[in-house]
């Protein structure tokens, strides 16, 4: 949105303020009535209307009367300068300036005679003798002239496309306004509301990632903050595909559990060959009955 557009809204009716009737809209969301509306509309209950500042567009979120827009209901449209907004009661003429200075062709007037008092001029040249003109410059002269307004303008681009020259386009703008609301660098106020709106079902990312650019409009792509923790996601994004696979991490468990039990169960077996082997080598020795010793031990306790 250009720095010196601007949209309003020409109230009508019992929603009109006592200071005056034309209510600017804020760059990006507006909200009108719902319990947290930026404009107050009575009877409106938890219903509200979002009015999108640019590219100009009105979207009704509830399940009551929707707003009819020029006398045709609707649930979502693309506004223009004039529309007329009726919903409970709000009676409302939207505005639009989008501050571009436009330039007019003026027609050049065809078949005008000369002007009086004055005799047509006359060529002493003959048809026959007279120097051709160039092919480029009769497909020149044969060519509709363009506009001036046309020539100098700038090329309207759609919300949600990125500039050719903006590096990362429309996915660097999202990711940008992410890092904002997760670092607090911009308005805590616009961060908030989006988390609202993320609760209530309602969330739109171009339009968030609009709100969360505008809170924060000094802050370059190039910011230390913003390369900081652009890597450190860059790298946990490029581990994600090993850390959250949770059956992989079963099995690798699964895998070291059966190792461990494996390697424990043939030392109690070597240890207990070893036990054995010593009882019968004591018994062959030295002529002593295991019974015998063990029936002693137990008689002892």
């Amino acid at each position: 949105m250009s720095s010196t557009a601007r949209a309003w809204l020409d109230l009508a009716g019992t929603a009109a303020p006592t200071g005056g009737s034309r209510f600017e809209l804020k760059p990006g969301l507006t909200l009108l009535g719902g319990p947290r509306g930026d404009l107050p509309v009575s009877q409106s209950g938890n219903d509200c209307l979002h009015l999108w500042s640019h590219p100009p567009k009105l979207v009704f979120v509830g399940s009551g009367q929707a707003p009819r827009v020029n006398g045709q209901e609707v649930q979502e449209i693309s506004l223009r300068h004039g529309d007329q907004i009726q919903w409970r009661d709000l009676l409302a003429s939207f505005g639009y300036d989008d501050g571009e200075a436009r330039l007019e062709e003026v027609p050049a007037e065809t078949g005008a005679g000369p002007a009086p008092g004055r005799a047509p001029m006359t060529s002493p040249i003959s048809p026959a003798s007279a120097p051709r003109a160039p092919a480029a410059a009769v497909g020149e002269a044969a060519a509709p002239p363009r506009s001036v307004s046309a020539t100098l303008a700038p090329t309207a681009m759609p919300m949600g496309q990125a500039r050719a020259d903006a590096p990362g386009g429309a996915t660097w703008a999202k990711l940008k306004a992410g890092l904002i609301a997760e670092m607090n660098l911009g308005d805590p106020a616009a961060a908030r509301r989006w988390q609202e709106a993320v609760v209530r079902g309602e969330f739109d990312a171009d339009g968030a990632a609009r709100d969360l650019l505008a809170s924060a409009p000094g802050l370059p792509d190039d910011d230390r903050r913003l390369a900081d923790r652009s890597t450190r996601l860059m790298r946990d994004l490029l581990m994600s595909s090993v850390t959250k696979n949770p059956m992989r991490q079963v099995r690798k468990a699964a895998r070291h559990g059966l190792a461990f039990v494996l390697v424990q169960l043939m030392i109690f077996l070597l240890f207990t060959l070893l036990v054995l082997a010593g009882l019968l080598l004591v018994h062959v020795r030295f002529d002593v009955s295991i019974d015998g010793f063990l029936e002693s031990v137990l008689d002892f306790f």
